[in-house]
């Protein structure tokens, strides 16, 4: 959807991203107005950030789409066109991370402090962004379902396409995603107010709740954005912050606990033991399959556990630890499941229920473990 004004061509999903990005912009400033050096920062940040959200938001874009480029229509350079669309909300979140690191270092400020202090309004940012997904009219348009009367008592959750007498409605995932973003705003100022968090907590906790997120509504769209064969970039990249902060929190709570670093090494048996898993249950295809070998994926299986249970509790590693790592990867074994049920599922809803509670659940891997690290470090 575009505009005119005075001979000039605009698009109205620009103007809600360069008005969301003001705004943000404007609430940091605003924020920290009267601390001279932190205001200089941000300023600096808010120069940099803006080019450098639009250059690493390209970049993912067309790192995903290289085919795209290179083989469909053979042209690499329209790569560098950006006024074409196509960009990354991953990507701007780098751009936008490296610019605060920069600022911070320039200013000589506390990198982690002032990430925390650029990263609290940063869903203001991407309301805005998600809502101005609605003037593309093709992305953040979700699967076409059959709702009834549902469209017609809450037609704001649906897109309605309209095909003859005929009408057809698809999910407004960019409508939902303005919502969470919303409540990533609530959570980031609730979640400030506790004064025995560590500097740089607040922006782990912003990239969880915000991969969450993303594991379930990259789930629910259906706009081709970012997607590799069958795998959402995005998605993926949601869950792998989520796994990132846990690893983190696990080892600033080993440390409190006394626990050795060789626990360390051990862990990579969980993924393993999620993958085996997977192969029994639902293999990805042909070639990951023991459906045929169940009690042998079972032994397997064991033998890891045991293996985990010995040698991580006499190398001190705190039981804690050993259990939400493996609640974590047997969600996500759950969430691979889903997704790829999704296609053929019966009852869509219920899948994106079950999803949906898998990735609050993640959440709390690391959520939980940073709760009681504010506690144990008051």
């Amino acid at each position: 959807m575009t505009f005119n004004v005075l001979g000039v061509t605009g698009s109205f999903y620009g103007l809600t991203v360069g008005l969301s990005a003001l705004c943000y912009l404007g609430i940091l400033f605003f924020q920290y107005r009267k601390t001279q050096f932190i205001a200089e920062a941000v300023v600096l940040y808010g120069v940099l950030g803006i080019p450098l959200g639009i250059l690493f938001s390209r970049a993912a874009f067309c790192v995903a789409n290289y085919t795209y480029f290179f083989h469909t229509i053979e042209q690499p350079v329209k790569m560098l066109y950006f006024w074409d669309g196509g960009y990354s909300m991953a990507g701007m979140l780098m751009g936008l991370v490296l610019a605060a690191l920069i600022a911070a270092k320039l200013k000589k400020l506390n990198v982690r402090s002032f990430l925390d202090a650029v990263i609290l309004p940063l869903g203001v940012l991407i309301i805005g962004m998600r809502l101005a997904e609605g003037f593309t009219e093709v992305l953040g348009v979700g699967r076409q379902v059959d709702v009834g009367a549902v469209a017609q008592s809450l037609p704001i959750l649906f897109v309605t396409e309209k095909m003859g007498a005929m009408e057809l409605h698809r999910l407004a995932v960019f409508r939902y995603e303005a919502v969470f973003a919303l409540l990533i705003l609530g959570a980031m100022v609730l979640f400030r107010r506790n004064r025995n968090r560590r500097d740089g907590d607040l922006a782990m906790l912003f990239f969880t709740l915000y991969g969450a997120g993303q594991m379930l509504f990259e789930s629910m769209r259906d706009d081709g954005h970012l997607v590799i064969s069958f795998i959402r970039i995005q998605q993926v990249l949601g869950l792998l912050s989520i796994l990132i902060v846990l690893g983190i929190f696990c080892r600033r709570f080993s440390k409190t606990r006394g626990a050795r670093d060789a626990v360390t090494a051990a862990w990579a048996m969980l993924p393993i033991m999620a993958v085996v898993l997977i192969m029994m249950i639902s293999p990805i295809n042909h070639v990951l399959d023991l459906t045929d070998h169940i009690v042998l994926g079972i032994v397997i299986l064991a033998a890891m556990g045991a293996y985990l249970a010995f040698f991580l509790r006499t190398k001190g590693a705190n039981p804690r630890l050993i259990l939400t790592w493996l609640v974590a990867l047997l969600l996500v074994a759950a969430c691979v499941m889903l997704e790829f049920s999704m296609d053929g599922s019966a009852d869509i809803f219920r899948d994106y229920a079950l999803l949906a509670l898998c990735a609050a659940v993640l959440f709390l891997c690391p959520f939980s473990l940073y709760h009681t690290l504010t506690r144990q470090e008051a």
